[in-house]
């Protein structure tokens, strides 16, 4: 067993690790602070509890978690356990290319997957330390991350120049604590957390902020089913996805290499891969994946169909104005067939359920 392996073995098994060192406090109770959840009773955080600030980003929190649930989640989860979880056989890894720190979306349609693998060029970001915070910064700082998350929450998706713009105002710098966020919202507790980067062989190994290019967080269903992992890896990338950044040969290509069968998921990806300039990681994405979800947005719908067996949800319109020369008119005669089921839910740049499409592909 080599030192590497031996330093990954500890790390899994501390406490606490390097973005908390220092403050006693959990990586759960973090995560349940930021999403205005009750932290364990012996935690540091339960002293901040008197503040306005908390009680009014508790108050906000719930609420912004209720109106998920009731107005999408609630949806997506139902039609995944009728429509997409009886046709997989068990995968290993989930893989979310361009979707940010989206982990609500992808863990609704795919709970109980080992492994989750989401990439976005937002920055990484860190953790505060809240105990440390006076009144005013604290409620800056609670205020500016739901402030943040209003994409997500109203649109489904992150927009990444908004993003762009909000992270580095009042302290909310990143993705960490977003992470964190999402985690409790979908009911996971999270078990610890570090920053990491690949070798050049594709290993995660850990390191320092300043030399991070990812985030790994260890997490698990608070309320598992017998088929449920025991726990689950959660990793974010900050890599580039187009053909200069994503070759053969690179760490980040030979990381998803390494996980063949996997699970794909498109959404809101802005049409990039019907460019010839992410034709890497489309072509990859293809030759990689058992199974594929996507809207409109994602691979070229024709080019997928020589090598998937898909399954047609919605109502195909094409699309929004900002990106209607990458209309498909292969894909609107397949919906002009009436081949295409319900869909009970919108989802990306089409949020209006009467507009929305989803595309499910089994390799043939």
């Amino acid at each position: 067993m080599g030192r590497q392996t031996l330093l990954v073995i500890f790390c899994l098994n501390a406490v606490i690790v390097a973005p908390l060192s220092g403050q006693n406090l959990s990586y759960n109770d973090v995560a349940r602070f930021v999403a205005g959840q009750p932290v364990s009773p012996a935690s540091p955080l339960n002293r901040l509890m008197v503040a306005a600030s908390v009680r009014k980003h508790y108050a906000e929190t719930s609420s912004l978690s209720k109106k998920w649930q009731e107005s999408r989640l609630s949806a997506v989860e139902k039609w995944a356990k009728t429509e997409l979880q009886p046709q997989l056989t068990r995968p290993k890894t989930v893989q979310y290319m361009f979707g940010g720190p989206d982990f609500v979306h992808v863990v609704s349609l795919f709970p109980g997957v080992p492994e989750y693998i989401l990439v976005g060029l937002e920055p990484l970001g860190s953790l505060p330390d809240f105990l440390s915070m006076d009144e005013v910064v604290l409620d800056s700082y609670l205020s500016h991350l739901n402030y943040s998350l209003r994409s997500i929450s109203r649109r489904n998706f992150f927009i990444t120049t908004e993003m762009r713009e909000d992270f580095g105002k009042d302290g909310v710098d990143g993705v960490f604590p977003v992470l964190l966020y999402f985690a409790a919202l979908t009911g996971h507790e999270v078990l610890n957390g570090d920053y990491v980067t690949l070798e050049s062989s594709g290993n995660v190994i850990y390191t320092s902020p300043e030399k991070a290019t990812g985030i790994w967080l260890r997490i698990r269903k608070a309320n598992r089913g017998p088929n449920d992992p025991a726990e689950q890896n959660l990793y974010y990338f900050k890599t580039d996805l187009s053909n200069s950044g994503f070759k053969g040969g690179s760490p980040f290509h030979r990381f998803l290499s390494a996980r063949p069968e996997s699970v794909s998921y498109l959404k809101a990806a802005s049409y990039l891969m019907l460019k010839e300039d992410f034709s890497n990681i489309r072509n990859f994405m293809v030759g990689n994946s058992r199974f594929i979800l996507q809207d409109a947005s994602g691979i070229p719908a024709e080019f997928l169909n020589a090598y998937f067996r898909l399954t047609f949800y919605g109502n195909y319109v094409g699309p929004i104005d900002m990106f209607s020369e990458y209309d498909q008119p292969w894909l609107r005669q397949v919906y002009r067939s009436g081949v295409a089921k319900p869909l009970p839910f919108g989802t990306g740049y089409r949020m209006r359920d009467a507009d929305s499409i989803q595309i499910f592909g089994v390799r043939k």
